[in-house]
């Protein structure tokens, strides 16, 4: 007797898998679709604060450049005609002395020297510093917070300011402003433009120091200039060290310097003892 074949009934559970699979295909899908979006939006938004970091960094330098020439210029105008207006009223004092009221007052007898001035306030401008044979040039500002070494050259805190004796810190990151110093190299010039006068500084040493080592901003009794930034340059997250560029006053029309000559710069100081990585100028 021939075998009858029954026809084959699926189960439930298997005749449900092809829609099981297609909607777990689904949601896994509107999850991927949700995440993609997800990270565009971040993308985007990191894209968009890098571009506002470097359009405000510009904008700002932009401004503020033009002011500080305006003021650079308005300060050449004015000692020109404080030189002569001091000449004339010299002479005339001298041919006309006053009375005695006036002649034996005491309370303008002071140092010629300038006061200490305040503290400026946080990211004001000071000036520009400029070296031209690596590329610098950058506006100084007062301090170093994030927001101030975004827009350009900070000045450290404590440290002298160009007009007055001793070491003047200035600070900048090793990716915007300060990229140059990776150039660097001892007998380069580097010029400082203030609102007070023209210093000039000639580069004596550069070596790389722990974040720690502050000994490198210790005061001195010689005008100074030591520019700091991190180190390595083309180091990928928080550098570990610094790198540290020690320069003396060669001159300056300021205040502080009367006009020193090169011919009576300053005996340049010794480097540190630990490893020196500025390049004698060929």
């Amino acid at each position: 007797m021939p075998t009858r074949l029954l026809p084959f009934v699926a189960a439930p559970e298997v005749s449900r898998m092809p829609y099981i699979l297609k909607e777990s295909l689904s949601r896994k899908g509107t999850l991927l679709l949700w995440l993609e979006r997800l990270l565009l939006a971040v993308g985007l938004l990191c894209l968009g604060l890098v571009a506002f970091a470097v359009i405000d960094a510009r904008w700002f330098a932009y401004q503020e450049g033009r002011r500080l020439d305006r003021a650079l210029q308005a300060r050449e105008a004015a000692a020109g005609s404080e030189s002569r207006t001091s000449a004339k009223g010299l002479a005339a004092r001298r041919a006309a002395p006053g009375p005695a009221s006036e002649t034996d007052r005491l309370d303008t007898f002071r140092p010629g020297g300038p006061a200490p001035p305040p503290p400026a306030p946080e990211g004001s401008v000071l000036g520009r510093i400029e070296i031209p044979r690596v590329g610098i040039s950058s506006l100084v500002l007062e301090g170093v917070t994030g927001e101030t070494l975004r827009r350009g050259v900070g000045h450290i805190g404590g440290t002298a300011l160009p007009r007055l004796p001793g070491n003047l810190g200035l600070a900048g990151h090793r990716d915007t402003v300060f990229r140059g110093l990776k150039d660097i190299r001892k007998g380069d010039s580097v010029t400082l433009d203030t609102l007070d006068g023209t210093y000039h500084y000639v580069v004596d040493w550069a070596q790389v120091v722990d974040p720690d080592d502050v000994g490198v901003l210790a005061v001195s009794n010689q005008p100074e200039l030591t520019l700091v930034t991190c180190y390595p340059f083309y180091y990928v997250g928080s550098a570990p060290e610094r790198f540290v560029v020690r320069a003396h006053l060669l001159g300056g029309d300021g205040p502080a310097t009367g006009g020193a000559l090169p011919g009576a710069a300053i005996a340049a100081p010794a480097a540190p003892a630990k490893a020196n990585v500025a390049k004698d100028s060929p």
